[in-house]
Formats: structure tokens, C-alpha cells, sequence
């Protein structure tokens, strides 16, 4: 089953294990409305430490995974980190982060600030059906879910209904 790495209009990004990107889309429903950028990963290596306070740190992205997610979600810090003053610099936050001149800390800054407004402007994609882009008025949510939702729900009716016997079948 692919993971999906969902890139969100605020900045931040999600991974998802889903059958295909329309049960991505369902699962994510739950973290948010609709992500700006969603696609399916080639490697997703994530690994995680146990702390002394009994919770779990980010550790480390696989050695593909971390590229990828760079180069595909953000490729403006991408562009920013490819610069030699910043050749150390890990993407996981950790206990004590190294400390760098100003012209790279404002480089940093100005990269992350450019990626969190970057898709701003991202609207959510539209139900298909009348009666799902109403739901989704209501409820909010991806075309994706609704539409999956509205599709389940119309199945489940037609699955229950039992004609009359005097309907002939066209």
C-alpha cells in the first residue's frame, strides 16, 4: 500500500498509507479540510525516539525520503538549504539546533515565510454531484470525501430499495 504525503496550505505536511490518493484524501478529512498538494511517495522512512517523558520525537527521515519531501512540498526552503553555509543543517528539529550567522538565519526565515505563504491561495477541489457540493457547503471537507460519502450513501439506498412488481425494467 503507497504512502502520501500531503502538503498543506499553512506549511505543515502530513503522511498517509492509503489504497489510492481518494482514501488518502478520506483519511486526511480528519487532520483537515483539504491538503494543497498530495502525492503518492516513492520512499517514506520515518523514524521516531522514544523520550524520557514517554513520547515519541521525530528522529529522522530516510535518506530518500527527506529529499523528496523537500524537493516536491517545499521547493523554495529546498533552494535555500542547497546553500553551502547550510550544508549541516538537518531538516528534523533537534535538542539544540546549531546556530548560524545572520545573513543564514535570515535566509532560513525568509524561505520558511515564502513556503507558508506559498499556497495561500489554494481552494479546496469541488464535489462533483449537487447534492455533495451542498454538503460540502455545509460540512466542509475534499470533493474527494464528500463525493465518496455521497456515493457510499446513494449505494447503500439503492442496495435497500425493492421495486414494485409492476415496474418493468427498460
Amino acid at each position: 500500500m503507497p504512502a502520501f504525503c500531503a502538503r498543506w496550505p499553512d506549511g505543515s505536511f502530513s503522511i498517509v498509507d492509503a489504497v489510492d490518493e481518494t482514501d488518502a484524501l478520506i483519511q486526511l478529512d480528519e487532520l483537515g479540510d483539504e491538503p494543497a498538494e498530495l502525492w503518492a511517495m516513492q520512499s517514506c522512512l520515518v523514524d521516531f525516539e522514544l523520550t524520557d517523558d514517554g513520547t515519541f520525537r521525530l528522529k529522522q527521515f530516510g535518506e530518500e525520503t527527506a529529499p523528496e519531501i523537500l524537493e516536491r512540498a517545499y521547493p523554495v526552503l529546498n533552494e535555500a538549504l542547497a546553500d553551502e553555509a547550510l550544508a549541516d543543517r538537518a531538516i528534523v528539529s533537534e535538542a539544540d539546533p546549531p546556530r548560524y550567522d545572520s545573513p543564514e538565519n535570515e535566509t532560513l526565515r525568509d524561505a520558511v515565510k515564502a513556503e507558508r505563504e506559498r499556497l495561500k491561495a489554494f481552494e479546496r477541489t469541488p464535489a462533483t454531484t449537487e447534492l455533495g457540493k451542498e454538503l460540502q457547503r455545509q460540512v466542509g471537507g475534499s470533493g474527494a470525501y464528500v463525493d465518496a460519502i455521497v456515493e457510499q450513501a446513494a449505494s447503500e439506498r439503492l442496495r435497500r430499495h425493492k421495486p414494485g412488481k409492476r415496474i418493468k425494467p427498460n
